[in-house]
Formats: C-alpha cells, sequence, structure tokens
C-alpha cells in the first residue's frame, strides 16, 4: 500500500480525533439506513433491527419511531409498509424518487448522468439488480453519501489524511450540488403525502438532516438560495397533444 504523507498543502483540515471518526461512521450508518428504507420496501430483517438493536441508537439521533411501529405484529406491519411503499414511492401518481423527474419531468436524464459519473470518479460501478432503476434515486443518492462518509472514516483510521480529504471535498461537493438543491424539498413534499407514521417520520428525520449536514458546508447566502430552490414544484413535460395523438398516448 501506499504510504501518504501529511503537507500544508494537502489539507487545511486538522487531524482528525477518534469522536470525529466515530461521528462520520455514525453518519455513513445513518444514511446508509435511510437509503435501504426508501431504495425498496422493508424486508423482515431491516424491520427487525429497525425495532431491536436500533431502537435506542436512532431515537439518540432523533430518528423517534412512532409507538404502533413497535407494537404492531410484524407480518402485519410488513404488509403495511409494503403498501404504503408503493402508493408513496413507485405506483403512478407517487412522489417520484429520482432528480431527473424533479429536475426535468422525466426519467433517465442529465441528472442521472452526472450521478452515475460521480460514481465512477468515486471508483463505484452502479448496476441495476431490476428493471426500472436509475442511479439518480434518492435513496441510491443518499447512500452514495453513506459511502463516502466511510471512506473518510475509514481512511482517518489508518491515518490517510489524504484519502480523507479527498472522501470529503467528494461528499461536500456531491451533498450540495447533486442533493441540496432537490433533495430536502422532496423529502418534505414526501412526508406530508405519506399515509403511515413510519414512512412520514423517516422522511422528516433524512430533511433535517439534510439541512444540517448542508450548513456545515455552506455560508448564509448559499443556504438562502437552496432553500428557494427546495421550494420549487417538481417539473412537469409539456406533452403536444397532437405528438400524444400520433405516438398512442
Amino acid at each position: 500500500m501506499q504510504t501518504h504523507h501529511q503537507t500544508a498543502t494537502q489539507s487545511s483540515r486538522p487531524v482528525a480525533s477518534d469522536e470525529t471518526i466515530e461521528e462520520r461512521a455514525a453518519l455513513s450508518g445513518l444514511y446508509k439506513l435511510i437509503a435501504r428504507c426508501l431504495e425498496e420496501e422493508l424486508d423482515r430483517e431491516t424491520l427487525r433491527l429497525l425495532r431491536g438493536a436500533l431502537r435506542e441508537p436512532l431515537s439518540a439521533a432523533g430518528w423517534t419511531l412512532d409507538a404502533d411501529f413497535f407494537a404492531t405484529a410484524e407480518d402485519t406491519l410488513l404488509e403495511v409498509l409494503a403498501e404504503e411503499y408503493t402508493g408513496l414511492l413507485v405506483a403512478p401518481g407517487c412522489v417520484n424518487p429520482h432528480a431527473s423527474v424533479f429536475e426535468t419531468g422525466a426519467l433517465f436524464r442529465e441528472p442521472c448522468d452526472r450521478a452515475a459519473a460521480a460514481y465512477r470518479e468515486a471508483g463505484f460501478d452502479y448496476r441495476r439488480r431490476l428493471s426500472g432503476e436509475f442511479p439518480d434515486h434518492i435513496g441510491t443518492l443518499l447512500g452514495f453519501l453513506g459511502h463516502l462518509a466511510e471512506a473518510e472514516a475509514e481512511a482517518l483510521r489508518r491515518g490517510d489524511t489524504e484519502a480523507a480529504e479527498q472522501a470529503r471535498q467528494r461528499y461536500d461537493r456531491f451533498l450540495l450540488e447533486q442533493l441540496g438543491p432537490w433533495a430536502p424539498g422532496w423529502c418534505q413534499r414526501a412526508a406530508r403525502a405519506a399515509l403511515h407514521p413510519f414512512y412520514r417520520q423517516v422522511l422528516q428525520f433524512t430533511e433535517q438532516l439534510l439541512w444540517q449536514a448542508l450548513a456545515e458546508i455552506t455560508d448564509r447566502r448559499g443556504l438562502k438560495e437552496l432553500l428557494a430552490k427546495n421550494r420549487r414544484e417538481p417539473q412537469k413535460l409539456d406533452y403536444n397533444a397532437d405528438f400524444r395523438k400520433a405516438s398512442g398516448l
């Protein structure tokens, strides 16, 4: 393994403490868990983690789950959550979770290409597991933030400040450019549309987490601009009626 030596030009950040390392690792875990909750339906294993080992850590982080989430029978809850997930994030009329749809009104547009390019630049290769999956899904974007925070924590643990700084710069840039202009507002809209407390609470927590992270890397003016962008309504394509008639749509 190549050894990197700290110089004054490599990083302006101080040497990380154990507390900083654990904070980045914990942040990584939060992003990855949120990603798991938003990318697909909850499975039994994830549900048991949320109701068991993760209950107190999540509450301490500010992600408080409704009492019924713990009291409802497991099979019943899984069924109800699957229905809610489909209606909220998948079915026609849902709060579409893709950046391309928010920005352009259609899937697989420029925001999708930007996300895929960021993954490649960081050494990740996006691969679909199922048809209809795209790199700019909100869950996938948040999961990538989790990977970058994890990469930073791991680099700090081994004393590689150059790699840690690179991971942090990628994290800051991705958060600011690819999530900052739309994701908090999307979370707010999706939370309003959610019928089940679980998804409403996940989305509200995610919105707060994103604003907190953005406040750490931008100034008041930048936050004001991001707030304005997040108040935008998602784009809708203005389909030409003649085109619809000719295409059979």
